[in-house]
């Protein structure tokens, strides 16, 4: 089983080789913190499992996984990373990725996740796997309303309940309803992060 492993902290694949080694699992053929450098390596020699974090510097490793489906490359993706927001699993899965673990998941699920990715099987997270068979079976239940994001745009700008209320003609109350059920989507507890959501997603104004 050839291995390759990109994750732009030095630290986690110097921990992934060593366990590698030590229960002779596979072979660590190349490591990189270059998203660039890690889709050339893939090119270059085609290992069976790239081992990769969802943000790698330069590429994601999204783009990555995009790149081996439309190069119809028989590596198998997985994601060994920090980032638990189940829509993100979603696409990732949807991108061609055949295994999503956490970083806090012990070494012994990666194996497992290794062999089952390894013999043409998909592999999730234990910790994942109800939540994303749920998020995928009520996916309406999570998308963002256009009134949502009219709401996210205004706390955005520093705007209070009334405030809103007032240039949406709704009630303040009606204005919390919304923002409690639009921060139980994205999963978030603080006002920062839906702040940081929109000026991800660009709707700030």
């Amino acid at each position: 089983m050839k291995i390759i492993v990109a994750d732009d902290h030095h630290i986690v694949r110097q921990g992934l080789l060593a366990l590698f080694q030590k229960a002779q699992i596979g072979t660590i053929i190349a490591d990189t913190d270059s998203g660039e450098q890690a889709w050339a390596l893939i090119r270059l020699h085609e290992p069976d499992i790239a081992i990769l974090d969802i943000t790698i510097g330069d590429i994601s490793g999204l783009s990555i996984c995009h790149r081996i489906q439309a190069h119809e490359l028989k590596t198998r993706v997985i994601f060994l990373t920090e980032h638990k927001d189940i829509k993100v699993i979603d696409h990732a899965l949807e991108a061609g990725a055949s295994g999503y673990l956490l970083k806090n998941d012990t070494f012994a699920t990666l194996v497992d996740a290794m062999q089952a990715v390894y013999l043409g099987k998909g592999y999730i997270s234990p910790a994942n796997k109800k939540q994303l068979h749920h998020y995928r079976t009520n996916k309406s239940d999570f998308e963002i309303t256009f009134r949502e994001k009219e709401i996210i745009r205004h706390i955005a700008q520093g705007q209070t309940n009334k405030e809103i209320g007032e240039a949406l003609c709704i009630s303040a109350k009606t204005v919390d309803a919304h923002r409690t059920r639009v921060m139980k989507k994205l999963g978030f507890n603080k006002a920062a992060q839906l702040v940081r959501f929109a000026l991800k997603e660009g709707i700030c104004f």
